[in-house]
């Protein structure tokens, strides 16, 4: 039969406190003393006759008994999880987990999840907005919308609408904006896309002036600033269309092709995840109002 297997409570206290690598964060977590997570911990390094954790000043280390035991805890507790889950679902309503973006979330996701609620009232729906790539053989979510070249090895992934980048501005700065040449007496927006401003100016012909450039690196905050007045922002067209129906944001030099971003937006997850109802349900209807994004795109040069 092998060695006993150690307290299946310490095995989870154990894994919650290296992978957040604090006894403090783990009790928060776990909803116990930071006595009894330090408690549970000793038990299972007796148990296992090894330590699993350094504990120097600067906090805690893991040995290598200890990552070599987080690893598989990792995998063993997200199939758990993710049985739980499957094992379950027959008794509560239909669930679609998704995860997204921040900016793609805020900016144009939740405010048209309205309509995809109303046409499916049997339907939950839980977002997680996070920059955090997921694995979906591990980890309690169906599908995600990701933003970039792809491809996704070992998931299926669908392209839903390849971004442009256009520029914008507060209706008040766009008045003073009537030649490119014009944009030297104004800050320039950025995203995490380095090149994109220089792009923009060589696909035009336009000599990149000598101006202030000021990057925020969460795109959806990048749309804000230019909202609120605070430069010229060269923005995802799919981040800023409500912004431009609101009246808070105008085109710059609209007459101007936009640029390609290079990145696409992208429904992904397992093969067997996308047969669901509620996951086709999902999909048809993001399908439809990805249509309506590409319709209402400029074109790009």
């Amino acid at each position: 039969m092998g060695p006993p297997l150690p307290s299946l409570r310490a095995l989870q206290v154990f894994e919650v406190a290296a992978r957040l690598g604090s006894f403090t964060k783990a009790a928060g977590e776990l909803h116990v003393t930071q006595t009894a997570v330090s408690h549970q911990v000793k038990q299972l390094e007796e148990e296992l006759e090894t330590p699993l954790f350094r504990r120097t000043g600067r906090g805690l280390t893991l040995t290598p008994a200890g990552q070599a035991w987080l690893a598989q805890l990792t995998r063993i507790f997200g199939q758990l999880h993710e049985a739980n889950r499957k094992l379950r679902s027959g008794r509560e309503r239909p669930t679609v987990s998704l995860t997204t973006l921040p900016s793609f979330a805020a900016r144009w996701l939740v405010p048209r999840l309205g309509g995809f609620l109303a046409r499916h009232p049997e339907l939950d729906l839980r977002i997680s907005s996070s920059e955090t790539v997921v694995d979906f053989t591990l980890e309690p979510v169906d599908v995600g919308v990701r933003f970039g070249p792809g491809p996704y090895r070992g998931l299926l992934a669908e392209k839903l609408f390849e971004d442009v980048f256009v520029v914008v501005a507060a209706p008040e700065r766009v008045k003073r904006l009537l030649k490119p040449r014009d944009l030297a007496g104004h800050p320039l927006l950025k995203d995490d896309h380095e090149s994109a401003w220089p792009r923009w100016f060589a696909a035009h012909g336009i000599s990149a002036p000598n101006v202030r450039y000021h990057q925020l690196l969460d795109s959806g905050l990048l749309v804000e600033a230019a909202a609120r007045g605070q430069g010229v922002a060269l923005a995802r067209w799919s981040l800023v269309q409500d912004e431009l129906a609101a009246g808070r944001l105008r085109r710059v030099f609209p007459k101007l092709s936009a640029l390609p971003v290079g990145h696409a937006y992208h429904l992904v997850g397992l093969r067997e995840t996308f047969r669901r109802p509620e996951i086709a349900a999902f999909r048809t209807w993001l399908r439809g109002e990805m249509r309506e994004l590409g319709r209402g795109a400029p074109s790009a040069k």
